[in-house]
């Protein structure tokens, strides 16, 4: 309860105090990126980290008047502060594909490593470099830290993996818009008219529901002409394999419609070409599939005839921390949730801590549960069934974009998303 108090107080000082950090980009930061390259370890239980190397890379798109993240979303996050004074200058909230995997049962009996990588602006100074992991109970446990000295570090500022980047639609600076980039996966080069052409037709996909479709002018999209060997990518349950440029693969976890890279490094080497907050990959398949991870990235197939919804759904997670809200289709994972805490994903909830949740958003006349029924369809509630399962988990609405493929985004999952366009925006 004491930890618990504690990691609220520091929640709300931090909230608090963002607007006295929201200002300070010039007095802590320069213009590039300080890139952290580490490497995960591990088992179901354990965690470790190892430093790789650093880079300095180009371009920062991110807010900078907003340098502290306010959303408790995720299941990492890093501070950044300032190694004389302590003065947190910057957070970022993020999930990994390899906390996923420790949700396996294979994780239960394999150790396993997986690349990571961490991003902020170039610092003017010394700087203390903090990563935290949450626990079960929901709580950040400092996991690893740092002192880094941009005065004294051999940074490459050059491009691992250099490709032409493609302005596809531009409506402002790059910190006061959220830039979507597209990365080319499984396309040879006399096929990249087709991948700028699915960019295109991709981007018009996210921007024809709402509420992104009223925001468009808060976006820019960019994409990256990254060619690979082959066309396509892996599937190795049809024992199919692929030269692709950033070795994405269907069959993730032995589930075959989960379709991820598990080389999170080659994916930031080719992003570092353009600006970016979001990225996407955008694979040469029509077979069905994708994934999206917050603040990771998303992944989904270009010609599937279910690619539009694929898209939009695997978006809601990698940009707005949206969690599923289905309970009946097969997953990978083993107790993803702790039904005893709160989710931190803004449309789940396992009622301990519903008021921060879409409480101010349920009619007083509204029962809590709510039974689906069809007179409350179009009613926000609280319905169980959600997180992959159907007892202990609650959603908004009996049907939404995070459920099924045939509904569009729920009011409480549009809030999430806007508020999410404000943070990157200002707006």
């Amino acid at each position: 309860m004491i930890r618990s108090a504690v990691y609220f107080l520091s929640v709300i000082l931090l909230t608090f105090f963002q607007p006295l950090l929201s200002q300070t980009f010039d007095d802590w930061f320069t213009e590039g990126v300080m890139r952290v390259d580490l490497v995960f370890t591990g088992t179901a239980e354990t965690t470790d980290y190892a430093f790789s190397g650093i880079r300095k890379e180009l371009y920062y798109s991110g807010p900078r008047r907003t340098l502290v993240d306010p959303f408790d979303y995720g299941d990492h996050q890093f501070l950044v502060r300032d190694a004389v004074s302590g003065t947190l200058i910057f957070r970022h909230t993020y999930c990994t594909l390899f906390r996923e995997w420790q949700t396996t049962s294979e994780a239960d009996t394999l150790k396993k490593a997986f690349p990571h990588v961490i991003r902020f602006p170039w610092p003017k100074g010394r700087v203390t470099l903090e990563i935290h992991d949450r626990d079960d109970a929901g709580i950040f446990q400092c996991a690893w830290t740092g002192i880094l000295d941009p005065s004294t570090l051999y940074a490459d500022p050059g491009h691992s993996q250099p490709f032409e980047a493609v302005d596809l639609e531009i409506n402002g600076p790059p910190g006061e818009k959220v830039d979507i980039l597209f990365l080319a996966e499984g396309y040879g080069a006399e096929e990249m008219d087709k991948f700028i052409a699915d960019a295109g037709r991709s981007a018009d996909y996210i921007f024809s529901e709402e509420p992104f479709k009223s925001h468009r002018k808060a976006f820019n999209i960019r994409a990256v002409k990254s060619v690979s060997q082959d066309s396509g990518t892996d599937i190795p349950g049809q024992g199919i394999w692929k030269n692709t440029i950033l070795n994405s693969s269907f069959y993730t976890f032995g589930l075959e419609r989960y379709m991820t890279t598990l080389d999170f490094r080659s994916v930031c080497d080719v992003a570092s070409n353009a600006h970016y907050d979001q990225i996407y990959i955008l694979v040469n398949t029509p077979k069905y599939g994708g994934g999206g991870i917050y603040n990771h990235y998303s992944i989904s197939s270009a010609d599937n005839e279910k690619s539009r919804e694929v898209l939009i759904h695997e978006f809601g997670h990698a940009f707005a921390g949206l969690g599923d809200e289905y309970y009946t289709s097969a997953v990978a994972y083993n107790d993803y949730f702790n039904l005893q805490a709160e989710p931190w994903n803004p449309n789940l909830t396992t009622l301990v801590d519903f008021s921060s949740k879409w409480k101010d958003m349920v009619q007083e006349r509204t029962p809590v549960p709510t039974p689906s029924l069809d007179k409350y369809r179009k009613t926000v509630g609280v319905y169980e069934g959600g997180g992959y399962v159907s007892k202990g988990i609650y959603r908004p609405m009996i049907d939404c974009r995070m459920h099924s493929n045939d509904a569009t985004f729920c009011p409480v999952c549009s809030r999430a998303i806007e508020r999410m366009i404000r943070r990157h925006t200002g707006g």
